[in-house]
């Protein structure tokens, strides 16, 4: 009997180890690693989305990529997205940076490509949004707006 008790010790352990290590916690909530700034961009849109495309820049140092559906859907107008940013992919600066975010919303699905290079008609691009970030830190951001209004993303106050 005492055997079965340090298995079921040895196994829980391990879960909320993987847990810790994932960056997640018993809540669920997804959080930054040390080395990370995880950007938590929920979509309060009037339609769903072909894809969204993130240009950052970290003290000068400039990234582009994007998030799509893995297959090959829309992104729901309700959606929320995660996208983390690595000290190590921006030449470890340090643990606070200028941070500068410039979001372009595709309107209908498109392969996604290396270029981030879509049709202008469906390319829709936000006004940048900038602040002082900090490594292991989760910043919310919100996206609203529609295809024919345009769209925003606004930077969400932290708690």
């Amino acid at each position: 009997m005492k055997m079965k008790n340090k298995v079921l010790v040895m196994i829980i352990t391990a879960f909320l180890l993987v847990l810790h290590v994932s960056g997640c916690s018993m809540s669920g909530e997804v959080q930054a690693a040390e080395d990370e700034i995880l950007l938590k961009i929920q979509l309060d849109v009037r339609e769903d989305i072909g894809l969204l495309v993130i240009d950052c820049d970290i003290d000068g140092t400039k990234t582009s990529g994007g998030i799509s559906s893995i297959d090959k859907t829309m992104l729901k107008r309700d959606e929320l997205l995660y996208w983390t940013l690595s000290q190590e992919d921006y030449g470890n600066p340090g643990e606070t940076v200028d941070l500068t975010l410039r979001f372009k919303v595709i309107t209908e699905y498109c392969d996604p490509n290396y270029e981030n290079i879509y049709p202008e008609e469906l390319t829709m691009p936000l006004e940048e949004i900038s602040w002082t970030a900090d490594f292991g830190k989760n910043y919310d951001i919100t996206i609203t707006g529609d295809h024919d209004s345009g769209y925003q993303a606004v930077l969400n106050p932290s708690d």
